[in-house]
This record gives C-alpha cells, structure tokens and sequence, in this order.
C-alpha cells in the first residue's frame, strides 16, 4: 500500500514517542526540566487540549460531511482530517509525552511512581491500537481520494474507524485520569 505523507509521518512520529517513553523508563536516558515546572506543565496541558480535542472533534466534522452526501464537503474534509492530524494530532501528541517525560523528572522518572508506570503501560496499548486506525484511516483516504467515491464502502470503513478511534480514546481517557487524580 502506498502510503499517504500524513500516515508515514504518523508511523514515524508514534515510533520515536514509543522509542523515547522507553528509553526514559528503562533508564537509558534521563530528563530534567528544561524550562520552570508550570512552563512544562502548561504545554503538557496545551499538548493534551490538541491531541484529544482533535481525536473528538475530528469525527464529529468527518461524520457531518460524510452524511452530508455532499462530495466536494467530503474530499475537503478527507483532506482536513489528514492536515489537522498532521499539525494538530500529532504537536498535541508530541508536547503531551515529551513534556510528561519532564515533569516525571520531578519524580524520579517515570519508574518510580506508579501512576506513570501504568500510564505507559495505557500509553503502549494506545499505539497498539493505533495500528490498525492509521491502516483504516488510510483506506478511507484512498477511498475518498478516488474521482467516484464508493459511499457504501466507505460508509463501512467509517463505521470500523469510529469503533477503533473510540477504543484509542480509552487509554488517554484513562492517562488524563490517573494524572487528576494520582489515585495509585
């Protein structure tokens, strides 16, 4: 399959968020806050209003064009969901993690407290997840790209991608939990 350059960005970006969580985890590489504490905590807040702000909103507008029947409205709206994963998803994504990984520097790392440990541990089965989204959200791409746009196809692959993006929300949902309230 020919990938789309928001799909291999996504790929790319996804392994070295995994790559870099558990370097810092294992120990390999260590952290220490760059900027105050409250200025890493804001852009980690900023990062998680773009990535999951995006993640809900982003089918919501998908959905309306799609029932729309309007195929201009949904061409501009495939291409929007690839734009906004690119420069929103994925910055929001970016500053969530990496500044998480700073701010656990507070606290040791991310070893040593166990609300982190289990929010990496959600944080990998996010990604897992994510495997077979970006897969579905790229057939939807290619479907929608195409000059005659197959509604009943992709009217399917719109059905599975919200049942597999509603699980990927799951894990962050959970993050953003254990982060309020640090209950373990």
């Amino acid at each position: 399959m020919n990938l789309t350059s928001a799909t291999k960005i996504s790929i790319l970006n996804g392994i070295l968020l995994i790559l870099l969580t558990l370097a810092e985890f294992s120990g390999i590489l260590q952290f220490s806050l760059i900027f105050t504490y409250q200025w890493h905590k804001i852009l980690h807040i900023l990062g998680l209003i773009l990535f999951m702000g995006n993640m809900i909103i982003g089918p919501v507008w998908f959905m309306y064009a799609f029932y729309s029947k309007d195929k201009t409205l949904l061409k501009f709206a495939n291409r929007l969901l690839q734009l906004t994963d690119l420069y929103i998803t994925i910055p929001g994504l970016d500053l969530t993690i990496i500044n998480g990984l700073f701010l656990a520097s507070i606290y040791g790392g991310s070893k040593n407290q166990t609300w982190l440990y289990y929010s990496i541990i959600l944080l990998l089965i996010m990604w897992l997840i994510s495997i077979p989204l970006i897969y579905i959200q790229e057939k939807i791409y290619k479907s929608i790209g195409k000059e005659t746009i197959n509604l009943k196809s992709t009217n399917r692959l719109l059905i599975i991608w919200g049942i597999i993006g509603t699980l990927v929300m799951i894990p962050p949902t959970l993050i953003f939990y254990l982060m309020v309230f640090k209950t373990f």
